[in-house]
């Protein structure tokens, strides 16, 4: 037997201090799983949670002012006028609507006696019947309808809320049953005629308030009441599935379609003094007459905002705003440049109190000609031409998919064929489809090599506007509009004498960008960089292009991807 070593560890050492290390640390790691899983990656439930508590003590309060609203409605003549009109109108329906209804009661329970009886008795008909129809001997058909008609001979007792009782066969049992049937329909109309003069002026009370009340009626608002109370967290997503977009910003924006006008003010709790994040979060939409135009669950939120709509576990990633996005959200002072996502060719894009700046700028674009010598979006046909190219590339892969479908159907019918004439007949339109096919091919491939043309940039006399945040400083723009000659005399754009104001509003087009501040002031220079780019514009360029060059490209395959995801121009600041 081998001897064992003096200092055996596992004798003489204790490991009892590295298993409570351990051990700690696995319940520390556990507890930190589940709040991280719990809490940390799920900020919308403290969204929700507070917007449950601030939502519900807002309608209270509006609950209140409505009612009063309502009170003080009711003291006008014109409503106490119709308010007079439909209770003399269900006055005078009152006697005939108590009678038609006590008549309805009665006729469900004479109904409800018979069922009781024929319903058992029309399945047990049912089922011979099936058996009649599926028994596959003359003689089993035979026997089985014989059961069947001395089943329904049979006679039953229907015993009705009265106490009074009466006998049928099958065939009185279902008469009887379908003439009640029809007969409280008939009731039901001469009902529904009793109390349309009830309903149409109760109706015209309803249009009043409606009408003459700001806000909602008491009643509307406990609707809302009761759904906030009635809230559970739960992810808030829009699914538009034609354009591949999943925007869940309304799991924390949940004021922004509400039926009542919501402001950070309105949404701070009692006794704070400035809105917090939640309060800001919890505002309505600023122009719901957009919404009218712009559902979002048709839209989403993120082809006119930008943003990671799908992104949940934090406000940052849910805005975009951090470097593995490229498309951030738009500042407020930047919002019109969401129009230029599916409204890139509109010359008009005002609703409301939004688009005129954007709207002006596209104008006088236009106007001034600067697309003559520029290129920009909605102002280029490559577009349109390239979507007529796909058209027809796609027209003619079916048309050659369709001749190899029947070319090779013809291949079979000649290897069948009874006569060497017929096969040969048939083997020559399958090789003329074939003929055909290679044709088809040729004309693919030229559309194919039209199509990689029209991607290139046609050369212009001024420099491609498309992607300017990678070429220019931002406040340049304004003060090479003033007087591009004075920046530097050789150019050829001509100066158009441009108004402060349309200074802006084009230099905001080009950018997408508010431009609001005083036009900025710039020594005058001579550019270097060719295209009229200017002096000042060449680190700016070379240090944009390079940081902004994965931007770029990736940019350009998700211009392609979906019509209403179309991003041309439509960045926000970097």
């Amino acid at each position: 037997m081998p001897e064992l070593p003096e200092n055996d560890p596992v004798v003489s050492k204790s490991y009892a201090l590295h298993y409570a290390v351990a051990m700690v640390l696995l319940i520390a790691s556990l507890f930190w799983a589940l709040w991280d899983e719990g809490w940390a990656q799920r900020p919308w439930i403290a969204y929700q949670k507070q917007w449950k508590e601030r939502y519900g003590a807002f309608l209270k309060t509006a609950k209140s002012k409505s009612a009063r609203s309502v009170s003080d409605l009711e003291k006008d003549s014109d409503y106490q006028k119709l308010e007079q009109a439909a209770r003399q109108a269900d006055a005078e329906a009152k006697p005939h609507r108590d009678a038609l209804q006590k008549q309805i009661i009665d006729l469900n329970a004479k109904i409800l006696a018979v069922q009781n009886v024929f319903t058992d008795k029309r399945a047990y008909a049912n089922a011979i019947t099936y058996e009649i129809e599926t028994d596959p001997s003359a003689s089993g058909k035979k026997s089985k309808q014989k059961d069947l008609d001395e089943y329904k001979k049979k006679v039953w007792t229907v015993e009705y809320p009265d106490g009074h009782k009466e006998k049928y066969d099958f065939r009185q049992l279902e008469e009887k049953y379908n003439e009640l049937k029809d007969e409280r329909t008939k009731v039901s109309a001469e009902l529904a005629d009793v109390l349309k003069p009830v309903t149409e002026a109760n109706n015209k009370v309803t249009e009043y308030v409606s009408a003459h009340l700001v806000d909602l009626t008491p009643s509307q608002i406990e609707g809302l009441q009761k759904k906030t109370s009635e809230w559970d967290p739960t992810i808030q997503q829009i699914n538009v599935a034609e354009a591949n977009i999943v925007d869940r910003c309304e799991s924390c924006h949940m004021g922004i379609r509400e039926p009542l006008k919501l402001t950070a003010a309105s949404m701070t709790p009692k006794g704070q003094k400035r809105p917090d994040e939640y309060a800001q979060a919890f505002v309505s939409h600023p122009e719901p007459e957009l919404l009218k135009i712009h559902d979002p669950d048709k839209f989403g939120c993120s082809p006119c905002h930008q943003g990671n709509g799908r992104a949940t576990t934090s406000v940052e990633k849910g805005h975009g705003n951090y470097e593995h996005w490229l498309w951030p959200l738009f500042p407020k002072q930047n919002t019109e440049a969401g129009c230029q996502t599916c409204h890139a060719a509109d010359m008009v894009l005002v609703g409301g109190d939004v688009g005129w700046n954007i709207s002006e700028g596209k104008d006088l674009f236009r106007q001034r000609g600067c697309l003559g010598c520029h290129r920009y979006e909605g102002y280029d046909k490559e577009p349109e031409d390239l979507n007529s190219v796909g058209q027809q590339i796609k027209q003619l892969e079916t048309e050659k998919a369709q001749n190899s479908k029947q070319a090779a159907e013809l291949m079979k019918q000649a290897d069948t064929a009874q006569s060497n004439e017929e096969a040969n007949r048939l083997n020559d339109k399958a090789i003329a489809l074939k003929v055909s096919n290679s044709k088809i091919d040729g004309h693919i491939q030229q559309l194919d090599f039209q199509s990689h043309s029209l991607l290139q940039d046609v050369k212009k006399v001024g420099p491609n506007l498309k992607d300017v945040r990678l070429k220019l400083n931002r406040n340049w723009i304004p003060v090479w509009l003033k007087k591009p000659t004075d920046f530097r005399p050789t150019t050829k754009m001509p100066n158009f004498r441009l108004s402060d104001q349309q200074i802006r509003a084009i230099s905001a087009y080009i950018w997408q960008s508010g431009f609001k501040d005083p036009l900025p002031k710039q020594n005058p220079g001579n550019a270097r960089l060719p295209g009229a780019m200017g002096a000042q514009c060449a680190p700016t360029h070379a240090t944009l292009l390079s940081a902004g060059k994965e931007r770029y490209w990736s940019r350009g395959l998700r211009e392609k991807r979906s019509a209403l995801r179309l991003r041309s121009g439509a960045q926000p600041v970097p």
